[in-house]
């Protein structure tokens, strides 16, 4: 009897941990003239990573409903990403916005495969290795538009470039937002006063 019991209650326990999964939608919005993509998808909270190799659109199994974070990134197209800030039963699809690069393109949206760390520990020595080998650089969000002229002065100038992050900010990536802008900021005025704020091409997300 005890082994019958121990058997319902084990498969009670593999039913209902599979009934918490939830299925998501990735779906391309591509704005390019390409008909295929080389890219990796990567899931910062289940540390997954897909290779994508198709503009199909495809399902990931999530382990349940909640807050996640979704990266694509490609070295052919600078690519955005948008998805709700719960996924859901019914909000469940990611969409991947994919756009030409243009020229000097790195100076405004920095390509990366990896969710952007917090530096709010960072020292002054550490800001400025990052800064040097391109690293460390502002966060904006949302659809907000940069020309690679407009930024380029101030990158040549103080060696800061722009992070176009997704348009929806999560409690995460505002806090991370906000560290690492101020941390910039604050190491910018150390070394240069006020006068670098007059040449920001756009006002970084927290100053």
């Amino acid at each position: 009897m005890k082994t019958f019991i121990s058997i319902v209650i084990a498969i009670l326990s593999f039913t209902s941990a599979f009934s918490d999964q939830i299925t998501a939608t990735v779906v391309f919005e591509n704005f390019t003239e390409k008909t295929s993509i080389s890219g990796v998808f990567y899931i910062s909270e289940t540390n997954q990573r897909f290779q994508i190799s198709s503009l199909e659109q495809f399902t990931i199994t999530l382990p349940k409903k909640g807050k996640y974070q979704f990266e694509f990134y490609s070295e052919d197209v600078n690519t955005f990403t948008y998805y709700p800030i719960r996924i859901t039963v019914r909000k469940n699809t990611v969409t991947i916005r994919l756009e030409n690069k243009t020229v000097d393109s790195d100076a405004v949206t920095i390509p990366r495969g990896f969710p952007i760390k917090d530096i709010s520990n960072f020292s002054s020595e550490q800001i400025e290795d990052g800064i040097n080998n391109g690293t460390i650089n502002f966060i904006v969000h949302g659809l907000l538009t940069i020309s690679p002229e407009a930024i380029k002065p101030f990158k040549d100038a103080y060696g800061i470039g722009f992070i176009n992050e997704n348009c929806v900010v999560d409690p995460i990536s505002f806090r991370t937002a906000m560290n690492t802008n101020k941390k910039i900021e604050g190491y910018l005025t150390m070394k240069f006063g006020e006068e670098w704020k007059n040449q920001l091409p756009a006002q970084p997300f927290g100053l």
